[in-house]
C-alpha cells in the first residue's frame, strides 16, 4: 500500500465534513479508522508524508469539533425531554389531588 492509499481515506473524511449535512455515523466511523489505521502502518512515507499528516490532523480536529456539537445538540434534546417529562408528571399529580 502507498501514501495514496492513505491519502483516499484522509480525503474520504474531508468530504463527510465537507457536507454540512452529514452526522458521525459510528459504525462508518469505526470502518473509515480501520482502513485509515491499516492504511497508515503500510504507507510509505514518501515526499508528499508530512501533508498527508497536517491534512489527517486537520480532519481530525475539525472531526471532534463536529462530534462534540451533535453531543451539546444530543444533551439540549435529552434536557428538554427531561423537562416535559418532570411537567408531565407534574400535571398527573395535580389532577390526582385536584379530583
Amino acid at each position: 500500500m502507498s501514501d495514496a492509499q492513505l491519502g483516499t481515506t484522509i480525503l474520504q473524511m474531508e468530504a463527510w465534513l465537507a457536507d454540512a449535512t452529514w452526522e458521525p455515523d459510528p459504525d462508518a466511523l469505526m470502518r473509515w479508522d480501520a482502513e485509515f489505521k491499516e492504511a497508515l502502518a503500510c504507507a510509505e512515507k514518501g515526499p508528499g508524508w508530512v501533508g498527508l499528516i497536517a491534512r489527517a490532523h486537520s480532519a481530525g480536529r475539525e472531526l471532534e469539533n463536529r462530534i462534540a456539537a451533535v453531543s451539546a445538540e444530543r444533551d439540549q434534546v435529552r434536557a428538554a425531554l427531561e423537562g416535559h417529562a418532570r411537567g408531565n408528571r407534574a400535571l398527573k399529580g395535580y389532577g390526582a389531588i385536584s379530583r
